[in-house]
């Protein structure tokens, strides 16, 4: 049987020269739309993958739901390059291999990057928040009312 590649076909994307998605393996995980939350802990570098807009919810102690906030209940040690965390180093630094709780400590602890666009709304509405009290506070000499 011929290989895929050898094998004649007028569909110019099955060429070498063509698209390569079709040789990506299919068993392949794919984290779209995540935003990565980074651990360093007894020398050793974790990471778990999360949707990006409920990190800041969940510390917030917003969203309580620990399936809402991960993608995916799998300890990482390099998420871009799908490297998992091996057991052993989970218990050297956390004295357990129970991935929800690893998880856990990792979403409260650890480092994740805020997008630009995130960084302005979280700004914008620090800065609507100071003026509204401000203006609650301010008062009339003359009248002894708020303005």
């Amino acid at each position: 049987r011929a290989s895929r590649q050898d094998a004649p076909s007028s569909d110019p994307s099955s060429s070498a020269s063509g698209h390569m998605s079709q040789f990506l393996p299919s068993t392949q995980k794919r984290l779209t739309n995540i935003a990565v939350v980074r651990y360093k802990r007894a020398g050793k570098k974790f990471e778990v993958a999360c949707y990006k807009n409920t990190i800041i919810s969940w510390r917030n102690k917003v969203e309580t739901d620990i399936d809402e906030v991960l993608q995916a209940h799998t300890i990482y040690a390099d998420i871009g390059r799908g490297v998992l965390a091996k057991r052993e180093d989970l218990i050297e630094a956390f004295g357990t291999d129970d991935e929800d709780a690893v998880c856990v400590e990792i979403l409260n602890k650890g480092e994740f990057q805020v997008s630009e666009q995130e960084r302005h709304a979280q700004l914008d509405a620090l800065m609507r928040d100071i003026a509204a009290r401000v203006a609650d506070m301010v008062v009339n000499p003359d009248t002894g009312r708020p303005y």
